[in-house]
């Protein structure tokens, strides 16, 4: 029996825990990383805390995936360390490979699109062209996370509750049998999965999410239930959520959710600290671009405002640059 080939390139807080719910699975598995964090994984192995314990697992780890075709590529990290990730896998993917990136924002892919509605963004997301020439859309499924992942330190991640992925085709409305493969064997993982036959709009909710709170818990250094607590902070995130959300529309993204759906869900979260937080007090990049930037010079195109998105971000990346207190 031939093992599935599944290779994990970028291993955070969510990358290191989709990849040791996978080395449960009868897989072949390697992860890509660097630093600190691979020379963690090769002495002492991944550990990840959740709530059934503490695993501890033994990937093969290197700087770029193995010299083999691999089944499955996920790649899990922020929009601006796509390009330089995708170099580490390139000459692993093949005809029938699937190449799963999971990240936050508008997706390169996307953009890419000659003369479609996302392509002011393009410059943004993929400047020089890099990942779109190394990653055939013919390979590609987009892909949603929903999960609350913290990376403790390198080779530590934690969860504080099961993951869920959505999934879909970027160029096609049904699953085709490596798509099911690849549900199938996330959900053996304890992965929560919901196949999409509209990854478009999936995405573009949760974008309405993350730049509804990411931003805002950068200012206020405060937790999603924390901000959910502050009728004042309530109302901003009602704000953006517009604004996002009319910008979709007016993109011809029809099946989105409603302000109410998203805010019932960024509210129910918890204590949890944004990705975005999380970055901020740890002194690494913003992830502003994807999440934000790319958003609103869509939406200027369209000539679809978003002066309080806009004036957030703003505020948020003279904060970053400047690292005070406000």
């Amino acid at each position: 029996m031939v093992l599935p080939k599944i290779c994990v390139a970028g291993i955070g807080a969510l990358g290191g825990t989709l990849a040791a719910m996978l080395s449960t699975l009868d897989i072949d598995l390697s992860v890509v990383a660097r630093g600190k964090t691979l020379e963690v994984l090769r002495a002492d192995g991944l550990v990840l805390l959740d709530e059934h314990g503490t695993q501890t697992c033994h990937p093969v780890a290197d700087i770029r995936a193995p010299d083999c075709t691999q089944d499955i590529i996920i790649l899990v990290g922020k929009s601006y360390q796509l390009a330089d990730l995708a170099q580490t896998v390139k000459h692993a993917i093949g005809v029938q490979t699937l190449v799963v990136p999971v990240v936050n924002g508008l997706p390169w892919w996307m953009a890419a699109e000659r003369d479609g509605v996302f392509q002011a963004a393009f410059q943004i997301l993929d400047p020089d062209g890099r990942i779109a020439k190394t990653i055939s859309s013919s390979n590609l499924v987009g892909a949603v996370a929903y999960a609350m992942t913290e990376q403790k330190r390198p080779g530590i991640v934690q969860s504080a509750r099961s993951p869920t992925l959505v999934l879909g085709h970027i160029n096609r409305t049904q699953p085709d049998r490596r798509l099911q493969r690849l549900a199938a064997l996330f959900t053996e993982a304890g992965v929560g999965v919901r196949l999409s036959s509209e990854i478009q709009c999936d995405i573009w909710n949760k974008i309405a999410a993350n730049l509804a709170t990411n931003p805002l818990s950068v200012l206020c250094e405060a937790t999603l239930s924390e901000m959910a607590k502050s009728p004042r902070i309530s109302a901003v995130i009602q704000v953006v959520l517009e604004e996002v959300l009319a910008t979709g529309k007016a993109c011809g993204l029809s099946s989105l959710q409603s302000i109410e759906q998203i805010q019932d869900a960024i509210f129910q979260a918890g204590p949890h600290q944004t990705s975005m937080l999380q970055d901020f007090l740890a002194g690494r990049t913003l992830e502003l671009a994807a999440i934000g930037e790319a958003i609103t010079k869509v939406a200027q195109d369209l000539n679809a405002p978003m002066p309080v998105t806009s004036a957030i971000l703003k505020i948020v990346e003279f904060k970053a640059v400047h690292r005070i207190q406000i």
